[in-house]
């Protein structure tokens, strides 16, 4: 992304607080947004455009709006959860969009959710970014940028059977919550993803973000039938799962595919995702999306194997306080 010293290609772009604008102020901005994530990703983006509407009205949303002449052209919000935000989204209408006015936005919004007081971590994800954030020091401490991929698979076929002798499957059920958050925090240990995602690091964490999954409409409504766990045939305990949910009414996504460590390499995952895809098209699921860490090329050549393309590269963020 371009530095803060790089010109703005138009003059006078400046940094409205959200709480000081309502809704309707940024009817445009979410319009557009809405059919840039249906165009682009296949995604229903109109449900979080009405919860950020009401948000507004409110005057509960911290974040910033990038401004032109008084017009509203983008905005980005943040969300606090303990010691810890999350920039949950960027979005500049195409017109205005370049690296300079990107960057304007994202660093007014990555330095005041550092500033929230008790705050030592800030994180996010950002699907509709163009540009990898710059990693120079914010308050000292360096952004540390992990590129991403979203993938698509569009009536694609599932893989060929590949189910290890070693596990039996079964649809998801609640009952699993534990025991998958106990997978989830093996799979992950060490791994790169634990790095852009906090919570896999800990049972508590990885609950938490399973039962955000699962419960949260934000995530898409979670499809119990694409929802697939492995386990082992002497043990309840789970060796493998993937989650999947509904991001529009024709149009699946997996949410989480993880393998415990001691099953890898005997085509657990592979047979999941065939699961899982298999559900999809079943419920009338036209396409089927995900997301992956682009150094995580395990995963990335499952998937390709699998029939998905990647659409657009994206940036994950972490930043941390000393």
């Amino acid at each position: 992304m371009a530095s803060a010293t790089a010109p703005l290609r138009l003059p006078g772009l400046r940094l409205v607080d959200l709480r000081e604008l309502r809704g309707g102020d940024l009817g445009a901005v979410l319009e557009e947004q809405i059919r840039f994530w249906r165009e682009r990703f296949l995604l229903d983006f109109a449900p979080s455009a009405k919860t950020i509407r009401s948000f507004l009205d409110m005057r509960n949303l911290p974040g910033y709006a990038l401004v032109q002449s008084g017009r509203p052209v983008g905005y980005s919000y943040c969300i606090r959860e303990e010691s810890k935000t999350l920039i949950g989204e960027l979005y500049i209408l195409e017109d205005f969009r370049d690296a300079a006015a990107e960057s304007r936005l994202f660093e007014g919004a990555l330095m005041s959710a550092a500033m929230f007081p008790g705050v030592r971590r800030v994180e996010g994800q950002l699907l509709a970014l163009k540009s990898l954030p710059d990693t120079r020091a914010v308050f000292g401490r360096r952004l540390a940028v992990y590129p991403r991929r979203f993938m698509l698979c569009e009536d694609c076929e599932p893989p060929p059977a590949a189910a290890s002798s070693a596990a039996r499957f079964s649809r998801w059920s609640d009952y699993y919550v534990d025991s998958a958050a106990e997978l989830v925090t093996a799979a992950y240990a060490g791994h790169v993803d634990s790095a852009i995602n906090d919570q896999y690091r800990t049972f508590t964490g990885s609950r938490r973000f399973l039962l955000n999954l699962i419960q949260h409409p934000g995530c898409g409504r979670f499809l119990r039938r694409a929802a697939v766990v492995a386990g082992n045939v002497r043990s309840l305990k789970l060796r493998g799962l993937c989650l999947g949910s509904l991001v529009a009414a024709d149009v699946g996504h997996i949410t989480q595919l993880c393998v415990d460590p001691e099953m890898r390499g005997q085509g657990l995952g592979r047979e999941l995702l065939r699961r899982s895809l298999s559900a999809f098209r079943d419920a009338g699921s036209r396409a089927v999306s995900l997301t992956v860490t682009a150094a995580n090329r395990e995963a990335v050549r499952l998937y390709e194997r699998a029939g998905f393309r990647t659409v657009r590269e994206f940036p994950a963020f972490v930043w941390e306080a000393q």
